[in-house]
């Protein structure tokens, strides 16, 4: 059993690693907002803490802090200038006020209702200096251009979702929500990852993270659909077919926005 859970650990950690670096380059960066010299930036949910070791990496005077509720993210080797806590920042991490110049977070729609994004965003605002940045990039579930069976799979994902009152479409919102937690200067840029081989080495490494997650989560699927396991495999392979005839794509926003320096700014 707990040899079961170290390979489970160790494959789910190797595809978060993966996907940072298909971000990266899909995105051609790691990070939307400035970064003051000497500064402090925290990332919410920080898991294997992939892009929070490659900031610190590559920004060697910046301090850098990762909070996840699952203590996945590195205990021994991990550059000088980051720290990790296993912390839930949805009930609050225990970093006083008003203390980082950024809070970043990414990749965690499917797992936030809309009242954990008001907490999360809540939580941002009160760790963030004054003149201080959020920043959020999520994926939108939709695939653009999708097949009929690709469509089938991902029309039980939302239903698998609603069962725990998560609604990915919110991503279309996050902008309306930052303003609404007080942000000002508030952005959207807009992104689309191909799927399959017609989108290059990215396109193929994206295709190999969709399957991979609904490999994780096929049971909610069937239980979703009301239908058994084998079932929606034949589905999903079907989809295989389908990422070679359809040039199909997911949108990924990158929403930042300002806490202003004063009040009444």
């Amino acid at each position: 059993m707990l040899l079961a859970l170290f390979f489970y650990v160790s494959a789910h950690s190797c595809r978060l690693h993966t996907q940072h670096y298909i971000f990266k380059a899909a995105l051609e960066k790691n990070i939307h907002v400035p970064i003051p010299p000497n500064g402090r930036v925290m990332e919410f949910g920080c898991g294997p803490a992939t892009w929070t070791m490659d900031m610190a990496t590559e920004m060697s005077t910046i301090n850098f802090v990762g909070v996840d509720i699952s203590a996945v993210y590195p205990t021994a080797i991990f550059p000088r200038n980051c720290n990790f806590y296993n912390e839930d920042f949805l009930k609050g991490v225990s970093q006083p006020d008003g203390t980082f110049d950024v809070v970043y977070q990414r990749n965690v729609t499917c797992g936030l209702t809309f009242e954990n994004w008001q907490q999360a965003m809540k939580e941002a605002f009160r760790i963030l200096k004054p003149g201080g940045y959020y920043e959020c990039v999520e994926s939108d579930i939709t695939i653009q251009n999708a097949g009929p069976q690709t469509n089938v799979v991902f029309e039980h994902l939302r239903l698998s979702m609603a069962t725990r009152s998560v609604d990915p479409s919110i991503v279309r919102s996050l902008d309306r929500l930052m303003v609404a937690a007080g942000f000002t200067d508030v952005h959207v840029k807009e992104y689309c990852i191909p799927v399959g081989d017609w989108g290059g080495k990215v396109g193929q490494l994206w295709q190999m993270n969709m399957f991979a997650i609904l490999e994780t989560v096929r049971p909610h699927l069937a239980k979703a659909a009301n239908c058994s396991e084998t079932v929606v495999q034949e589905v999903v392979q079907a989809m295989h077919k389908e990422t070679k005839d359809y040039r199909s794509h997911q949108v990924v926003y990158a929403v930042y926005g300002r806490k202003p320096l004063s009040p009444a700014q």
